[in-house]
Formats: structure tokens, sequence, C-alpha cells
């Protein structure tokens, strides 16, 4: 059971190697391709959707047969794009989201330079996007297709993968946000599973244990995505560092808001599994 092959590409990242045409930014989309699937699924569509665009064309990827686009959680730098892809490109893609991506959220996070409270969410209304693409929001898990599936909302299970710095409005009442609309995407292979992050702020630990649990498989292929440890305590990098040692992926790709130190830890403890993967890459992986 589950598939023998996907590719996974690197649309939008924030750092390229490439001098050339191919553009960063901060953000991240993701697109996965697999032999047993027409169309494609995108993962997120980072801030602006002129670098995604543009990469896709460089790259010579039809963003037209792009079937289902999964956003992972609320923020501008996963959701920003997605809009003017939808406007530019002749599709019509389902979404899939969680009901909390479009409600009104916001930010305080001085170590990222958010001094003062600002707006996280997608420029433009559900509305907006109704108009151009059948949108399906919820919060339980929403299978893609065979051995493809969203984890739904990620259960907090450990006590240092916190959320903090984050807030929004809610029954008319301003209260700190936990970020349930947090997923990611699990792809059941037949040797382990692969799990796909926009930024992991449920914590990429949890994140596996959810995979898991839905999927009852406990070997871990690939995880690959943003971690969000950019600024983490170097305990919780320390204790993340020691789970991921537990699961023993087989290929670990930290991304977007990893951050340098933690990669640094990642890529010194876990030198094995560790790559790297940027705007206008991609990586095969195969069941053995």
């Amino acid at each position: 059971m589950g598939l023998d092959s996907i590719r996974v590409t690197a649309l939008i990242d924030n750092t390229t190697h490439y001098e050339g045409p191919i553009l960063a930014e901060n953000g991240i989309s993701l697109l996965l391709e697999t032999p047993e699937l027409d169309s494609t699924v995108l993962i997120d569509t980072g801030i602006t959707g002129e670098a995604l665009l543009n990469n896709a064309e460089v790259m010579g990827i039809d963003l037209s047969k792009v079937r289902y686009i999964f956003l992972t959680h609320n923020h501008y730098d996963h959701t920003g794009g997605l809009l003017k892809l939808l406007t530019r490109v002749n599709s019509n893609p389902l979404i899939i989201a969680h009901p909390e991506v479009f409600s009104p959220k916001y930010a305080i996070l001085p170590s990222l330079g958010l001094n003062e409270l600002t707006y996280t969410g997608p420029p433009y209304s559900l509305g907006e996007l109704k108009r151009h693409a059948e949108v399906i929001l919820s919060r339980d898990p929403v299978p893609i297709a065979k051995d493809i599936m969203t984890t739904g909302e990620i259960p907090r299970k450990n006590d240092f993968e916190i959320v903090r710095g984050f807030y929004k409005v809610e029954e008319g009442r301003f209260v700190v946000d936990e970020l349930p609309d947090d997923q990611a995407l699990v792809v059941r292979m037949e040797d382990g599973l692969v799990i796909l992050l926009g930024c992991g702020h449920s914590g990429v630990v949890n994140t596996i244990a959810r995979a898991i649990s839905l999927t009852g498989e406990d070997r871990i292929k690939a995880i690959i995505g943003g971690f969000h440890l950019i600024d983490a305590s170097d305990e919780r990098i320390e204790r993340t560092v020691e789970a991921l040692r537990e699961y023993n992926p087989e290929i670990l790709v930290p991304m977007h808001c990893t951050g340098f130190r933690a990669k640094s830890k990642l890529a010194s403890q876990l030198r094995d599994s560790f790559s790297e993967l940027y705007a206008g890459e991609s990586v095969e992986i195969s069941s053995r």
C-alpha cells in the first residue's frame, strides 16, 4: 500500500541558489507530482504570486495542471499569491483550507521584526476567492487522492512546541491565537510517510505524531517544509532534534522559517538525513 514515487518542487522559498531568473521571496510553495495522478497538488502560494508564476514558467511547469491547492494556514506568506495565480492561469482548482484561514488574524513578533500589531492573513476575502475557484473549508482531514491527505487540526501533545505572539478576533473578542488552522499534507508511500509542512506552527513533532495517528504508519520517509524554529529557544531546538532523531526520517528538508540556528543543529546532528531544497529545485522520492 502506498505510492511508489513522488516529486516535490520548491516553487517558492526564502532562498534560491540560482543567479539567473529564479526568484526567492519570504514564504513557501511546494508542488507535489506523482505518476498516479494526472493533475498536481500545490501547497501554499508565497506572498506575491509574481515569484510563483515566474518560477513555474522558468522551470517549464504548467500550473494549469494544478487540480488541488492546499493552504497550510492563514499567513500571507503562504496565501498571498493565490488570487494572482487564479486570475493568471486558466484552471479550475479545488482550494482546501481550514475555516480560520480567512479569519481576522494578527501578530506581534519583535524577534522577527513585527514590533506592532500586524495583519497576517491573505490580501483578499473568501468571497473574492470563491469567484475564481471551489473552496473546501474543513477542520478535519481531507483526502485529496488515494494515499494523499491533509492532517486537519493538529493536537498539541508536547510541552515545548509552544505558539506565541499571534492573535485573532473571535466572536467580537480579541484573543490569543494558537493557530489551529496550521495543517500539513501527508503522503503515504510504500515504505513510509512523506510529510509536507508550510510553517509547522503546530510543531514538527506534533505534526509527525498526527500523521502517524491518522495513517497507522510509523515509518517516516521524509519531512519537507518550514519547521518555524527561526525564533525558537535553544532548548526547543534541542528537544526537536532529539525527537526527530527518534523518528529517524530517511530525508529531512527544513526550509523557509526553520532558521539558521536550527538548520545548523539539524545538519550536524542528523547529517545522514539532512538535505536542502531551495526555490527552483526538486527532490525525487522513491520507495525502496
